[in-house]
């Protein structure tokens, strides 16, 4: 048999199992790299900012991979506790554990981010809130006009129609 490294979903070659992994990598890169382009094009940055920036993606890599980097048949993985042991058990604590602490780093360095970057995203997100609460509004509208109710009379034999 081969002696290269076995990736995480990829170790049996069944193709039920590598189909969702691979689409589960594909979706985790294009997510991260969608957050950096996104971050970078409609916030403003202090230059301490870029470098906070580039440590919570990394945590954040780290943590969406964390079953590419420590349930692959890696050399490394041999010398880490929780994961040197094949169980499923080991191995999920193991895995909640990077995420955890995957989850804190980055969130220590969102809060560790400029006030120009947190009232650039600030009014973001209010700008962002507006937008939908107009395009609902213009929804309602749109209904309302379309929306006729009809309404029989019993007692005359009269059928009204009437907008609400």
């Amino acid at each position: 048999m081969n002696d290269g490294i076995k990736v995480f979903g990829f170790r049996s070659g069944k193709s039920y199992k590598m189909i969702p992994a691979l689409l589960y990598y594909a979706f985790m890169a294009f997510f991260i790299g969608a957050s950096v382009y996104g971050e970078l094009r409609y916030y403003k940055f202090e230059t301490m900012d870029y470098v906070l920036m580039a440590y919570k993606y990394i945590f954040f890599a780290i943590l969406f991979f964390s079953p590419l980097i420590f349930l692959s048949d890696f050399k490394y993985r041999q010398k880490l506790p929780f994961f040197k042991k094949y169980t499923v058990g080991s191995s999920l604590i193991g895995i909640i554990i990077v995420w955890m602490f995957c989850y804190f780093m980055a969130e220590v360095n969102v809060l560790c981010m400029s006030d120009t970057w947190i009232k650039s995203r600030d009014a973001y997100s209010k700008q962002l809130r507006q937008e939908q609460e107009e395009a609902i509004k213009k929804q309602k509208e749109k209904e309302s006009e379309t929306t006729k109710k009809v309404s029989y009379n019993f007692e005359t034999n009269v059928v009204s129609i009437w907008e609400v």
